[in-house]
């Protein structure tokens, strides 16, 4: 048999980090002499220390994710219907709408995603977009909340209507309970 055909490759172990100085992990090459014991177990704890964390993060995101992702996907749903509507009216297609449904359904699983590869650094693009305003967040929030606030209400769970909370508000003796705030100010 041909030594040169059948040559199996070497294998090669993967580069060893290791945490100096508190800044970002410094790969080890085979010229630097190999990692102490103390190196190897402040790696390993960093690394099991990492995923506990990046676990609390990805189960807090399935609770709040799913809670800002059901709203948006039917705000997208009622955008892309109106659309769609509209579209076949004027006879063109929905595109920006299909891709702002796309969007919405993937917003979950990306959010998953996303965590996982920055967290372990692999491929991670720098979005070109620019982020989210805080108006745009408010937004998503309001929107969130209003959406869920009457899913309660028309199941029941939630008695109050708004102008209940507005009647509780108005009821509220502001003038007695800032008394000293008001004549302090002369008013």
């Amino acid at each position: 048999m041909d030594s040169t055909s059948s040559n199996p490759a070497t294998p090669t172990n993967p580069p060893t980090m290791s945490y100096r100085s508190l800044g970002e992990p410094v790969e080890i090459t085979d010229k630097e002499p190999p990692p102490s014991p103390v190196v190897r177990t402040t790696n390993r704890i960093v690394q099991v220390l990492t995923w506990a964390i990046l676990a609390v993060v990805l189960l807090v995101w399935a609770v709040v994710g799913a809670l800002f992702w059901i709203p948006l996907l039917l705000r997208a749903m009622l955008r892309f219907s109106i659309s769609l509507m509209e579209a076949m009216f004027v006879g063109e297609r929905p595109t920006w709408a299909a891709r702002g449904l796309r969007n919405a359904v993937d917003f979950y699983r990306r959010g998953f995603l996303v965590a996982v590869e920055v967290v372990t650094r692999e491929d991670v693009t720098e979005d070109r977009r620019r982020p989210a305003g805080e108006s745009r967040l408010l937004f998503e929030v309001f929107w969130a909340a209003l959406v869920w606030y009457l899913v309660l209400l028309w199941i029941g769970w939630i008695q109050t209507s708004p102008l209940d909370v507005w009647h509780w508000f108005v009821s509220i003796p502001w003038r007695e309970a800032f008394s000293a705030v008001l004549e302090r100010f002369g008013l």
